[in-house]
């Protein structure tokens, strides 16, 4: 698990794994003082709890990167309509701040930002401006033109994506800022009990 651990997290672990060994050292010496025994007891609470938090940063990590990969985009070059050339270089953002990928067609030699958003949360604005456009250009629609049931249907199952999808991405952003903030939390503590085991360990080497 020590790959899931921050640079600072696996050298604090490497500092607790040395006292561990010199206690041990120590108990066959039968000197091993209460403060040392307390102190190993925090060092075992505190790596214990940096291994589930580095478990949960992972996991979060993990679902908030497969969240930001369900959009496909299908991407065609508007030159030979085509997909079998294109090459991703980047993203683009657009005046209301959507993002949206941007392609090199290697067929065509021309680089184009496809039109719809990369990204859940993009898409929900997107989806939703489209929907509100298109419901106004429905009122000057005769109601018996054939089209308008078949696009009322359209627009209610895009309503019904968008309400699916809302209330993940905010559940995402609810466990994303919930991370920060325990990230912040963990990475003073390890700092702080680094230091502290770094004094010590230069107390028994002198």
């Amino acid at each position: 698990m020590d790959h899931n651990l921050k640079p600072e997290e696996r050298e604090l672990v490497k500092l607790v794994q040395y006292f561990k060994k010199r206690a041990q050292v120590l108990i066959t010496e039968n000197k091993l003082e209460e403060d040392y025994r307390r102190m190993l007891e925090t060092c075992d609470k505190l790596t214990e709890q940096l291994y589930l938090h580095a478990k949960n940063r992972e996991n979060i990590l993990a679902e908030r990167a497969q969240l930001e990969s369900m959009i496909q985009d299908n991407a065609k070059c508007p030159k030979c309509n085509s997909n079998e050339m294109l090459r991703l270089i980047g993203f683009d953002t657009s005046a209301q701040g959507w993002k949206s990928n941007k392609y090199k067609c290697r067929r065509c030699n021309i680089a184009f930002v496809w039109n719809t958003p990369n990204n859940p949360w993009d898409m929900i604005p997107y989806v939703e401006k489209f929907i509100k456009d298109t419901e106004e250009k429905m009122t000057d629609l005769d109601p018996a033109d054939p089209g308008r049931e078949s696009t009322m249907q359209g627009l209610e199952q895009m309503k019904a994506n968008v309400a699916k999808l809302k209330p993940v991405t905010e559940a995402s952003d609810l466990d994303m800022k919930d991370l920060q903030e325990r990230e912040i939390q963990m990475a003073e503590m390890v700092h702080k009990f680094k230091k502290h085991l770094l004094i010590e360990k230069i107390k028994m080497e002198n």
